[in-house]
């Protein structure tokens, strides 16, 4: 099975006073797609104990349902937490903006919480040297012709999220997604980034991703969760815990890589099948 592309988004959590940098949908100019949880101050006391990702599949969209219990060492310490909308796609005719979730909602120690949108970046990306894009932009009129490709990079963001001293912390964020253009092998896809958390203090106590399928035809179940930019896949386990919900778990780690990634395929076609 190949997956022709996909585009790597994080959650990160940002200091109050800090700035930093912090998914793809069939049709839409811009496809759309969140991740997991990083951190980007420091020394940071924080650590992520657990999270819980539960991916469920629908006709044209998916849900993640994600938990993350995080304990502080050190002293108290209030953080932005942020989750991503990131957009990418080829430059064309049809470009206009990033896909919207079609449902956000977050949560800390099980109070819902709101979010405001926030900029981060936008940029259009080609094998040129500045010189040559802006030429080339200046000279083409069918923008297709560039084979550029453009993003806009922005988040959500709970303020003030409190993570007392010694004691745990439970964030949860549940939205929902267009599916991410797989190429033609696939009817669609999605991508969950859980490499960032390499950045939380200590190692990752136990990360668990499950994907439901039951809500959709049985013909374009997964069969599996394909795990990219992961360098240690040993410490991978994987099981169907009943029918069409497959779970995969690590333990004790550190992603082997900020891009490493849960990539699941919807409606695939085996290559053996095309052949």
């Amino acid at each position: 099975m190949r997956f022709f592309s996909y585009i790597v988004s994080l959650v990160f959590v940002i200091g109050v006073s800090s700035q930093s940098n912090v998914s793809f949908a069939n049709d839409a100019p811009m496809n759309l797609q969140s991740g997991g949880a990083q951190a980007l101050t420091g020394p940071l006391t924080v650590s992520m104990g657990s999270e819980v990702v539960k991916i469920i599949l629908g006709k044209t969209s998916y849900v993640v349902d994600a938990t993350f219990n995080f304990s502080n060492s050190g002293e108290t310490v209030t953080l932005n937490v942020g989750f991503p909308k990131n957009g990418a796609g080829w430059l064309d005719d049809r470009f206009s903006s990033t896909s919207e979730f079609i449902q956000f909602e977050t949560w800390v120690d099980g109070k819902q919480v709101k979010v405001t949108e926030q900029p981060n970046t936008a940029s259009i990306e080609g094998q040129y040297t500045l010189p040559e894009l802006i030429k080339h932009v200046k000279r083409t009129k069918k923008t297709p012709e560039l084979f550029m490709m453009a993003k806009d990079y922005r988040w959500m963001v709970k303020e003030n999220v409190l993570f007392p001293s010694k004691k745990i912390t439970t964030t949860r964020v549940r939205y929902e997604a267009p599916y991410q253009s797989f190429g033609g092998q696939c009817k669609g896809g999605l991508t969950y980034i859980y490499g960032t958390g390499s950045d939380w203090n200590g190692n990752i106590g136990e990360s668990k991703f499950i994907v439901d399928s039951t809500g959709i035809p049985k013909s374009d179940w997964p069969k599996d969760m394909r795990f990219v930019a992961e360098k240690d896949k040993s410490k991978i386990t994987c099981e169907n815990i009943r029918a069409g919900v497959l779970q995969c778990v690590m333990k004790d780690y550190k992603p082997g890589s900020p891009e490493a990634g849960v990539v699941v395929g919807v409606g695939c076609i085996d290559v053996g099948e095309i052949e």
